[in-house]
């Protein structure tokens, strides 16, 4: 199996950072808002995580400048365009401060490939973040819990719970298989992510139709619908497990296609959230996580993180299937 270089090593794990840091943030937040009074000890603590997310998120930030992709920074997963108006007034509906001068940072960033000489920088600083995120997971865990047996309230879903603990779980997989250095086969990896994102996108479009309000009768059509078609691609995995791993061309074709899609139905309903012209109880924070969620998944299907210096076309650096009737992708 053939390993990281330090300098590949240092930009994916700063690429990493700039997209799960700041939802680990926003999971936080998301946390501390839908608690009532009556839970102060949990309020604390998910503002605490609010506050440690943000404070890695700066170092990060400060790691990052010309050690990240170019990719990553153009693919709307780490700000959009709305990030910082969708910060501010989810500031002024919640009360609960945000940092929008890191966001401004974030704006500013040029990419470049990873330095070497902060290989042992960020290999610590990833052992920092992968023992907060597991904290994290733990109050998750207590949340969902609670929840369950009846014995708290709080105004989020019980599957949101499993959903922003299910991706805090994926981000320190990730981060534990960087800090072995180990380099997965791309098929491989790219069925990894189709598999988790897909149903990330399903559970997104069931959040929006359950948090609009009953009269947007449309636009919760259209979620649902969504959700049904995440659901299906989901499933698809069985079929590529069936033909050894081989990706067919029209199953990737349909996978970009539903996610672009869902990229604009979320793009639209960010803007007409924020110019207050739909009825929901989504706050605006919430449908720029969202998207960026869906930016970043469809920055992975197009392929746009191969390295530089590959230039073999998607059927090369992809396996080949066995049968002849089938092209891989």
């Amino acid at each position: 199996m053939s390993k990281l270089t330090p300098a590949q090593f240092v930009q994916k794990s700063l690429d990493l950072h700039l997209f799960f840091l700041r939802i680990m943030k926003e999971h936080s937040f998301f946390l501390e808002a839908a608690f009532v009074a009556k839970n102060a000890d949990l309020i604390r603590r998910a503002d605490r995580f609010r506050v440690v997310f943000e404070e890695l998120l700066r170092e990060a930030v400060d790691l990052a400048n010309c050690n990240v992709s170019k990719c990553v920074l153009q693919s709307g997963e780490v700000v959009t365009d709305n990030t910082i108006e969708a910060e501010e007034k989810t500031e002024f509906l919640s009360g609960i401060p945000f940092d929008i001068c890191l966001t401004k940072r974030e704006t500013m960033l040029r990419p470049g490939p990873g330095d070497p000489a902060l290989e042992d920088q960020v290999e610590r600083f990833n052992n920092r973040v992968i023992r907060e995120t597991r904290a994290l997971i733990d109050l998750k865990t207590d949340v969902l819990e609670g929840m369950l047996d009846c014995s708290l309230f709080t105004w989020n879903f019980p599957l949101l719970i499993e959903h922003i603990r299910r991706e805090a779980l994926f981000y320190v997989d990730h981060l534990q298989r960087l800090q072995k250095r180990i380099v997965l086969d791309p098929t491989e990896e790219i069925i990894e992510e189709k598999r988790f994102w897909d149903r990330i996108m399903a559970e997104h479009s069931q959040f929006i139709a359950h948090l609009l309000d009953p009269t947007e009768q449309e636009l919760i059509m259209t979620a649902d619908e969504f959700a049904r078609r995440f659901f299906r691609l989901e499933k698809s995995v069985k079929q590529i497990e069936k033909k050894d791993g081989c990706i067919p061309p029209q199953l990737m074709r349909d996978e970009i296609q539903a996610v672009e899609e869902i990229r604009d139905f979320k793009s639209t309903a960010n803007e007409l959230i924020l110019a207050c012209e739909i009825r929901s109880i989504i706050i605006p924070l919430l449908a720029d996580h969202v998207l960026r969620e869906a930016n970043h998944f469809l920055a992975l299907l197009t392929d746009c993180r191969k390295p530089a210096h590959d230039h073999r076309s998607l059927s090369q650096r992809y396996s080949v299937c066995k049968h002849r009737e089938f092209n891989c992708w």
